[in-house]
């Protein structure tokens, strides 16, 4: 476990008080370790502030100040325990193996346009790649009026795959040495 300094401590749970209730850090004053705790400011209600009052970057910034105060308070976890890697890479590797398939046959379903994926063995693709590839179109546009999304994910599962679960991925390595 790692050793903590005293006086972080009480930024830290400030910050991660501020994550829990969504407020801005500038919000709660960290309580000082010298002298008796100042009296803290009451909680806004979350009816009584309206929802745009926080601008989204601050409140992105507050999640992660709080969950990187959080983690430094818990040591870390599975530091010497490997036993969830053998389970975890038997979940991936299927998960990874299905979704390439998907998408490479919703590739081959967007050669013939006139099939509808709606229909009995077409929507077994479609059903759970379409949400995935909506949002990819967004930034990525058809090609010549070919949509190539569906190439594009498969190449981030086979990289992700790779990283991940191949003979020199991360999971594969702290398997073999038993840890990080």
């Amino acid at each position: 476990a790692r050793a903590m300094p005293t006086a972080a401590l009480p930024l830290l749970c400030s910050l991660s008080l501020c994550a829990a209730v969504r407020l801005p850090p500038s919000a709660v004053r960290p309580v000082s370790t010298a002298r008796a705790p100042a009296p803290q400011p009451a909680l806004p209600c979350q009816a009584d502030r309206p929802s745009a009052a926080l601008p989204p970057l601050a409140t992105a910034e507050t999640w992660l100040l709080g969950a990187a105060a959080a983690m430094s308070l818990v040591p870390m976890a599975g530091a010497g325990d490997v036993s969830w890697v053998g389970p975890a890479k038997l979940v991936l590797s299927p998960v990874f193996t299905i979704f390439t398939l998907l998408f490479l046959f919703r590739t081959v379903l967007s050669w013939f346009p006139k099939y509808d994926l709606n229909a009995f063995p077409y929507n077994i693709a479609a059903w759970p790649t379409e949400t995935i590839l909506k949002g990819t179109r967004k930034f990525i546009p058809p090609v010549a009026g070919v949509d190539i999304t569906p190439i594009v994910w498969v190449a981030i599962i086979s990289f992700f795959s790779e990283i991940l679960l191949g003979p020199q991925g991360l999971l594969t390595i702290v398997q073999r040495k038993g840890g990080f």
